[in-house]
């Protein structure tokens, strides 16, 4: 999924309109100041409902966006829409109401599942303005809702990459016998650069695009009684 940077360049090489620049600026932005916090402030909530206050006692558990922004995923979000925040501090030790791997499974998939409400909500609201609105400014803010549904789809899919640090490793090391959970921890570093090559070279980027468009498809279908 292209980032501002490259619809700006699409922009220049005649390729793309301006809009699309400008959209994607204010979709990574909105993605920034609401997803994010969202995003995060679930896996706290998690945690805290289940008995561990960990990030709560740091300031995370709260839907201010700037306790959760990431200089370096900020960055990234602007070149190729994909970027992550801060890592939300959680004591699974402290979860004492259910079993520490059955916290981290709970934990960890909120934030995804946080990105797959968010991006199915953005899709109601952008089939009430087709619905309702008419003119070229309001199909405007239908395309930049849009946008912003995709990208929480695309991000959903992409914090489920079962690598370290991302959810889904957490989500898969629920299940994992310990000594896979000791090859990932040895040698997450080199996975993690590898991931990061893919991400850059937009190699990574097929089959997540190609996933969440299927769950674009699936909410459009799911909201296709608003006409």
């Amino acid at each position: 999924m292209k980032g501002p940077l490259f619809y700006l360049i699409d922009f220049f090489r005649g390729i793309q309109p301006i809009e699309m620049f400008i959209i994607s600026v204010f979709g990574v932005l909105a993605f920034l100041f609401i997803c994010i916090p969202v995003h995060e402030c679930a896996h706290a909530f998690v945690a805290k409902r289940l008995g561990d206050d960990t990030a709560e006692r740091q300031g995370r558990l709260t839907l201010n966006p700037l306790a959760h922004i990431d200089l370096m995923g900020t960055i990234m979000m602007f070149v190729c829409s994909i970027g992550w925040a801060k890592p939300t501090p959680v004591d699974l030790r402290r979860c004492n109401k259910v079993k520490i791997r059955t916290a981290n499974l709970l934990v960890s998939a909120a934030g995804p599942l946080s990105n797959l409400i968010m991006a199915f909500i953005f899709m109601i609201i952008f089939r009430l303005i087709c619905m309702f609105g008419s003119g070229n400014v309001m199909a405007q803010i239908a395309l930049f809702v849009y946008y912003i549904a995709n990208l929480n789809a695309f991000l959903a899919v992409f914090n489920l990459i079962p690598v370290p640090p991302f959810d889904g490793y957490h989500i898969l090391a629920s299940f994992l016998p310990a000594k896979a959970l000791v090859f990932f921890e040895r040698n997450g570093q080199i996975i993690n650069l590898i991931l990061m090559i893919l991400l850059i070279s937009g190699y990574a980027s097929i089959p997540i695009s190609w996933l969440s468009g299927k769950i674009m498809e699936f909410f459009g279908f799911a909201t296709s009684f608003i006409r």
